[in-house]
């Protein structure tokens, strides 16, 4: 069986911050513009493993009771700043022992941002 779907997020600066107090990566690329820039972005970034999360929402949605993710990984080809709706896609595969997702993440402007 195969099938997509796909799921929108915005990555919030208050999400960013929350992230930042619960994990202690205060690195200022994702909390001063000043210092984003002076690194070579345009604004803060989100924090790539804040940005893995929200997808893992979505897969998330594929797990039952007794299931695991056994693997999971993603590539990040462009950054993701605050305020950006994402659009997550996947192509999922499913067969009695396993789902297979395929995830790809766009900025509503169309730039691939992630991929599995």
């Amino acid at each position: 069986m195969c099938f997509r779907i796909s799921h929108e997020f915005t990555v919030t600066e208050e999400k960013i911050r929350q992230y930042a107090l619960l994990t202690g990566d205060d690195n200022p690329i994702h909390l001063e513009r000043e210092e984003a820039e002076r690194q070579g972005f345009q604004a803060p970034i989100a924090h790539g493993l804040l940005t893995m999360g929200l997808v893992m929402d979505m897969t998330s949605r594929f797990t039952q009771e007794g299931m695991r993710i056994s693997d999971y990984e993603v590539r990040f080809i462009k950054p993701v700043y605050k305020d950006e709706a994402i659009e997550i896609s996947a192509k999922v595969e499913a067969s009695e022992s396993q789902v297979q997702l395929k995830i790809t993440g766009e900025k509503v402007q169309g730039l691939v941002v992630l991929e599995e």
